[in-house]
């Protein structure tokens, strides 16, 4: 096996699509079995890291149900071995301004940005403490420090996924368990082009330093490294991957 993550099990939620499944590609391109969690089918994913060479399992999870997430990590271990790299990507998006969100979308996209996060880690932190070198990288939003109004209910559980980063950072340092996240801009993913204006993607691309738009392999070679032996010695850390938009 050859590659940085040889040996390796990594599990990526809400890899079906998008930035998730483009990540569970480039950790099998690099050596890793891959596990994926979605509501929605992840065959197309299967075949993508087939042609790596990577054993694959792919299940059909709602990542909010404590239950099912753990069954799930018991199917995981079961079938690929012990998780060694966690990466909770899945995420729910609501356009939606202050005075027009209700109560109900509000936890919806907590449940699936914020408890899915908490749960998936709770269910395979066994294994990343068994792994000597476990890495959780949590996909979060450069949104945070430039929410455009739309955007409130995502923005703030965004923000939330980054406090629970730094301090679970600090939590499980103890267990050489590196925790970091990766702060993205606007993706073009088939999601996104469906329900994102062009105007919105160059107006995007006009307030970056990099002019063109952001592709979710820009966030994929990001989360690699992080899970990867290179960032060691990495931790707690927010690593802005927006072309410069936010400039931090």
């Amino acid at each position: 096996m050859a590659g940085r993550l040889a040996g390796r099990t990594a599990v990526v939620t809400g890899g079906s699509a998008g930035i998730g499944q483009e990540i569970a590609r480039r950790l099998a391109s690099e050596g890793a079995d891959i596990a994926v969690a979605d509501v929605n089918p992840a065959d197309e994913t299967r075949e993508l890291v087939a042609e790596t060479g990577r054993r694959f399992l792919g299940d059909k999870v709602d990542i909010t149900d404590e239950d099912a997430i753990h069954e799930f990590a018991a199917r995981v271990r079961r079938d690929l071995g012990a998780a060694d790299i966690l990466v909770n990507n899945a995420a729910v998006v609501l356009l939606a301004d202050f005075e027009h969100v209700t109560l109900d979308e509000w936890r919806r996209t907590f449940a699936v940005n914020v408890d899915g996060a908490f749960l998936a880690t709770k269910a395979f932190l066994p294994d990343l403490k068994e792994s000597g070198a476990g890495r959780i990288i949590n996909i979060t939003s450069s949104s945070y420090w430039t929410p455009p109004p739309p955007f409130v209910s995502y923005v703030s559980a965004k923000g939330a996924l980054n406090g629970f980063t730094s301090v679970l950072a600090a939590n499980l340092a103890a267990h050489d368990i590196t925790v970091n996240g990766v702060a993205a801009s606007l993706v073009r993913t088939a999601t996104a082009a469906a329900t994102t204006s062009e105007a919105f993607f160059e107006q995007t691309v006009r307030i970056q330093n990099i002019k063109r738009v952001q592709m979710p392999a820009d966030v994929s070679g990001v989360v690699t490294f992080l899970a990867s032996d290179d960032a060691a010695f990495i931790t707690g850390q927010i690593i802005v991957a927006d072309g410069g938009s936010t400039r931090r």
